[in-house]
């Protein structure tokens, strides 16, 4: 593919463009159009995409390390096994979007929308969660680690067979969430909101128990 690394292609319209493979490495798309884009296994590690439209673009292994995603839309994405690892997404604009099998290792997510997106089978270890909203999301059998999920809105998420080991899911609300099967070992739910929420042993709680702990935490 195309060797474009730190070059400006500010605003630029790419909608429907095909960079597989391209090197595009801290390149500063600001504001740019990659709308339907086919952007498999492109090279964005450390890329300025701040504000970029890549709405149902396909970003199959692509890698997005480090780069700066913030207010960006990226709904209906399909980002399978892509690296967002370290990326930086406050206020993205995510919902719908497919992230199954992607690496987002100590990704910023705080204040951004995932409604109904996929993380099945993510890393999500030490990632920044807080006041997101993943209303509907899919994380199941996810890696979530170590992650800070405060006041966030996990409404009907489902969690089955996940690890959330460590997490601080606090103030968060969890109504209708699915647990079946997780890992809570020390995970942190002080003032959660429990309601028709199903535990890993099955059973289904409400909110009177928002402090619940796990038992062997």
């Amino acid at each position: 593919g195309l060797d474009l690394r730190a070059y400006s292609l500010r605003q630029a319209n790419l909608s429907g463009a095909d960079l597989t493979g391209c090197d595009l490495r801290e390149v500063d798309l600001w504001g740019a159009n990659l709308n339907r884009a086919n952007l498999t296994d492109t090279n964005f590690r450390m890329a300025s995409l701040q504000g970029a439209d890549f709405s149902s673009a396909e970003l199959i292994k692509t890698n997005l390390w480090g780069a700066n995603l913030k207010v960006a839309v990226l709904e209906g994405a399909y980002l399978l096994s892509a690296v967002l690892a370290q990326a930086d997404m406050p206020g993205a604009r995510c919902d719908g979007a497919n992230f199954s099998e992607s690496n987002l290792f100590g990704a910023d997510l705080r204040l951004a929308s995932f409604r109904n997106a996929n993380f099945g089978r993510v890393d999500l270890s030490g990632a920044k969660l807080d006041s997101a909203d993943f209303t509907g999301a899919n994380f199941r059998s996810a890696e979530i680690i170590g992650t800070s999920i405060r006041k966030a809105n996990c409404t009907n998420c489902d969690f089955t067979g996940a690890t959330l080991e460590d997490s601080n899911l606090a103030g968060t609300d969890l109504s209708g969430a699915d647990f079946t099967k997780a890992d809570l070992k020390d995970a942190s739910f002080r003032g959660a909101l429990f309601d028709g929420t199903t535990m890993p042993d099955g059973s289904i709680i409400s909110d009177a128990m928002n402090n619940w702990a796990p038992a062997n935490g």
